[in-house]
């Protein structure tokens, strides 16, 4: 990709050529990341000063060449130091949370990851909880926390702690040789060691001068030594490249959410994932229903046209599937290709067994559910000539797109399917005269 912006954001996204092999790992499930502080908070797109600067300008100290650990005990040797220092992290956390614009710079890094399924594990120095949020990755802070290791489907393993346990959170130099000590004999070690012994790691959000990289990419070479599997470095500083390189690590210079953009367009083009227009696909058609789902209701009541439930119950299916794809964007579950036609032929096969037994509502919600996930599965092009219906009605052939087709269709054929409209008249006639009601199709079957 040619860049052709020089702005903030853009600047670092620079064309890279993919070592050969690391596409293959990442499609196969065989990278672990670990991420440091530069795809996140720390990133000058972010905040004008890092938190180290920060506690630096605090302390009066001009041009600080302490490392961050030992700037941070010298913090905590105020008065409540340590609360202070808490404190201070916990509040510029609140502060980027509290503008939408911060937020989405400090997590544009982890929304790209969320919809590439194939990494599973991350191992992260950062104290935030994005990875949970936007790539809903199971935290592992503290050794028990790893009873639950195989349970989770993605896991995000936090070295220094996290700001959901204050009490967790590594910031002096006295927490880092705690945790150095509980990383060389303690379970959550053995199981980073695990992954590095296993993985291809990608180091992204690192530069040679953080204090966080030498510590975590000492233990690799020193737990590892000549076993170690070949490393790559993800960088925007140009720099640093022959540096990484003499320290036996492949490096990659460009912008870490570019670099995992790119990756997931292979991934895209191989026909091994699906891409992500299809989630503002997704968004765009669930506004779409909604409209049209209160439109029905506005025009139609239950007493005098039992057969709205069926349309209610369609619109729920598309509107209930749109959702779960919208809130489960992060796991990247919806993302595998296959995986949908999977779940659409496990829905065919239920609607048999519920219209053998004339639950004639459960029926068009299959079919409204099903009509989503297959929508979805077209590309844009395909979207736009096919579309989606957006009312239903039992015993007409004819596709029923709009609100006014749909009041054609049931004055033209008042009882085009007996047994459906029998079953609506008896839920109807359980209503008080004059109820006005608006039929839910919860989602369940």
């Amino acid at each position: 990709m040619q860049r052709t912006c020089e702005c903030e954001i853009c600047k670092n996204c620079q064309e890279f050529i993919l070592p050969d092999g690391l596409l293959a790992d990442f499609l196969e499930g065989r990278v672990s990341i670990i991420a440091g502080a530069g795809i996140s908070t720390e990133s000058k797109a972010v905040l004008k000063h890092t938190f180290f600067e920060d506690v630096a300008d605090e302390l009066n100290l001009r041009h600080p060449s302490l490392p961050f650990p030992d700037l941070m005990e010298k913090y905590c040797r105020l008065p409540n130091g340590r609360y202070r220092l808490l404190d201070k992290i916990k509040a510029r956390f609140d502060h980027i949370d509290s503008f939408p614009e911060l937020n989405r710079s400090a997590t544009k890094f982890h929304r790209e990851l969320g919809t590439f399924f194939p990494v599973r594990n991350i191992v992260t120095t950062n104290w935030d909880v994005y990875f949970e949020e936007h790539c809903r990755a199971t935290p592992f802070i503290t050794d028990p926390d790893l009873a639950f290791w195989e349970a989770a489907n993605r896991r995000v393993l936090k070295l220094h702690g996290s700001i959901t346990n204050l009490g967790s959170i590594v910031a002096t130099a006295c927490d880092y040789k705690t945790c150095q000590e509980r990383m060389n004999i303690g379970v959550l070690g053995g199981v980073l060691k695990t992954l590095l012994a296993t993985q291809t790691i990608v180091f992204i959000g690192y530069s040679l001068s953080d204090f966080d990289f030498s510590a975590i990419y000492e233990f690799v070479t020193t737990q590892m030594g000549s076993m170690r599997k070949q490393s790559y470095v993800v960088t925007p500083d140009p720099s640093e490249e022959e540096r990484f390189r003499k320290a036996g690590l492949i490096p990659v210079i460009t912008d870490g959410t570019h670099f995992l953009n790119q990756i997931k367009k292979h991934a895209v083009a191989k026909g091994y994932m699906l891409d992500d227009e299809m989630y503002d696909a997704a968004s765009d058609l669930l506004e779409r229903v909604r409209l049209e789902h209160r439109k029905l209701h506005r025009k139609f009541e239950l007493s005098s046209h039992p057969e709205l439930i069926y349309a209610a119950s369609y619109q729920d299916g598309i509107m209930h599937a749109l959702e779960r794809v919208i809130e489960l964007r992060g796991s990247g579950l919806y993302s595998q290709t296959g995986r949908n036609s999977v779940s659409i032929k496990g829905y065919l096969n239920w609607k048999k067994e519920k219209r053998r037994l004339g639950m004639y509502e459960d029926v068009a919600y299959i079919d409204g559910y099903v009509n989503a996930l297959t929508y979805l599965l077209m590309n844009p092009r395909e979207r736009k000539e096919v579309g989606i219906p957006f009312y239903y009605a039992f015993g007409i052939n004819a596709v029923i797109f709009t609100l006014d087709d749909f009041r054609r269709a049931l004055n033209r054929w008042p009882a085009a399917h007996k047994a459906s409209l029998r079953r609506a008249r008896r839920f109807s006639r359980r209503l008080s005269p004059g109820s006005s009601v608006e039929f839910h199709h919860l989602p369940w079957l």
